[in-house]
């Protein structure tokens, strides 16, 4: 039998119109194609594509419509694997990104996380500081408070104090980080601007003493009130000797204090 090429495209054509229908159901209920899928829609395609072309065109029509339905079986599976391949590329692409997403807010209240150990261990250290400083406070500033008095219009510091300003500067140079106040006064006798230059000359006596004693580390707060701060209001003998008194006292270097230098 001999045929043309018209006749083959006619052949061709008729062999896909028929075979497309076995072919596409095949592909739309795979999911996945295996090595048994792939045989048997590709056995489908030739087979089909052979009785039809037998029936059609005889020996020669179904070598070339089993060719064909082979060659429509193979797109139709490629096509398929490649819509599969790519629905599976796009799935692990969302769960990549849902992944990244998530580890970026792990990171964020990791972040957060570190901060507020941070402040807390802030504010743990400042705690265990004040702490510190209230049992020191508590410890060596209790009892360190002496007070000299001194002769009228001297600013010389009597022998009987020797003894108590040595053991107070022995015991201020074991806390160097806390405070010194001293703090002198006049009595109510003289010129105010006398008394006030008097408690200053006898700050400044006291100061240098301590400082002889080796108490360098300490710093020194001093405060001259000349008349002002009587220890009582009435103006006697016995007052006015406890009013020419200078006193020295051991305070957390914490401590507000309202000063007035030496000139």
């Amino acid at each position: 039998m001999k045929h043309n090429k018209p006749f083959l495209i006619i052949l061709c054509s008729t062999a896909l119109i028929i075979l497309t229908p076995f072919v596409k159901a095949d592909s739309e209920t795979l999911e996945g194609i295996t090595d048994k899928d792939r045989a048997r829609v590709e056995t489908t395609g030739v087979v089909g594509g052979a009785v039809i072309g037998g029936i059609v065109g005889g020996p020669i029509g179904a070598v070339v419509t089993a060719a064909f339905g082979n060659w429509v079986s193979e797109q139709t599976l490629a096509k398929k694997e490649n819509t599969f391949l790519a629905k599976q590329l796009d799935n692990q692409r969302q769960e990549l990104l849902a992944m990244q997403s998530e580890f970026r807010a792990l990171q964020a209240r990791h972040q957060v996380a570190l901060r507020e150990n941070q402040a807390t261990k802030s504010r743990l250290d400042d705690l265990s500081q004040a702490n510190t400083q209230m049992s020191v406070a508590t410890v060596c500033c209790e009892d360190t408070e002496i007070t000299l008095h001194f002769k009228t219009g001297s600013s010389r510091i009597e022998a009987l104090y020797k003894d108590k300003l040595s053991e107070f500067a022995s015991h201020a140079s074991k806390y160097p980080k806390l405070e010194i106040l001293v703090n002198g006064h006049a009595d109510r006798r003289g010129d105010s601007e006398a008394n006030m230059a008097l408690s200053r000359a006898r700050i400044s006596e006291v100061v240098s003493t301590l400082q002889e004693l080796g108490v360098t580390r300490n710093p020194m707060e001093t405060s001259a009130y000349g008349e002002e701060s009587p220890d009582s209001n009435e103006d006697t003998f016995e007052n006015n000797f406890f009013d020419r008194r200078v006193v020295v006292k051991l305070i957390p270097a914490t401590s507000a204090l309202l000063t007035q230098a030496i000139d």
